[in-house]
């Protein structure tokens, strides 16, 4: 992909869902040896920690909410490119895990590296959340949805589907990203369409769990600590694999973009939040 081409789709990445996660999947992986990265936010722990490392960060806080994964059949919902959905298998090591996005790009990366490592156990399909049409009623031990729901236009319905196929008993992990904000402008209502971008606030998640005969056994904002994992941006962009220089320089400004469009999002309008339970 030449220059031109890749400066024009960085600047559609603002425009779609499709065209920011196809560039965010390149822009990744300049900050970790030219090899996939998980897609969500990252979490500090250490002023030494990789971007990677800070995305693994959040996962294992997320999981650490939960039960033991150890034999249990997972289903992740909004998988991305599923180097997530391995990470979760290879530590945590589940009888099975199944990884389901709406964004056929992202799955067909994750098939592409399922088979490259030989992989076992770990499924990917195109499915919408709002409907999980592959999976029978009862069916799953533990559901994960991690910085995904935010996308669903109907997230009621989603969280019906959740009840539908968890087993009684089952147990639900969903990290999100909220807002605390009440009126949305028509501009920014236009963008967020273009974008399919539909925060709630924690009020409503609550409301919502209940109507859809969720329990919640635990809430956690970790708005700070996702905050401060974006601070390290300036650490990892000096580790970027090297590539042109008009082209390191597209990628370091987009990253930057973003790194400090979320800081400052998280700061005045948006929480980061955690809701784990069970049915």
């Amino acid at each position: 992909m030449n220059l031109i081409t890749r400066a024009f789709t960085m600047i559609r990445s603002g425009m779609s869902t499709d065209h920011y996660y196809d560039v965010m999947n390149n822009a990744l992986k300049r900050v970790n040896n030219d090899d996939y990265t998980m897609l969500h936010y990252p979490l500090y722990i250490n002023e030494s920690d990789t971007f990677l490392q800070a995305q693994e960060n959040l996962t294992d806080h997320c999981i650490s909410r939960l039960d033991s994964l150890k034999n249990k059949t997972i289903l992740e919902i909004g998988c991305g490119n599923g180097v997530q959905t391995k990470y979760i298998l290879n530590k945590y090591k589940p009888k099975s895990i199944t990884g389901i996005d709406l964004n056929k790009e992202n799955i067909r990366i994750a098939n592409q590296e399922k088979d490259r490592r030989k992989m076992k156990n770990v499924h990917f399909f195109v499915d919408d959340a709002q409907q999980l049409s592959k999976f029978k009623e009862n069916s799953i031990d533990v559901i994960i949805n991690i910085e995904s729901a935010f996308h669903y236009p109907d997230k009621s319905l989603f969280l019906k589907q959740l009840f539908r196929v968890l087993k009684p008993g089952g147990h639900f992990l969903i990290a999100d990203i909220l807002t605390t904000r009440k009126k949305k402008k028509e501009l920014k209502k236009s963008w967020k369409k273009k974008m399919v971008l539909h925060h709630w606030d924690q009020q409503k998640y609550e409301k919502e769990l209940t109507n859809a005969k969720l329990k919640i056994t635990r809430f956690e904002d970790i708005t700070s600590g996702v905050m401060n994992g974006f601070g390290n941006y300036r650490i990892w962009l000096k580790e970027m694999s090297k590539g042109g220089f008009f082209e390191d320089r597209f990628y370091k400004l987009f990253y930057i973009i973003n790194a400090r469009l979320n800081i400052y999002l998280l700061r005045t309008k948006r929480q980061y939040c955690i809701f784990s339970g069970t049915k």
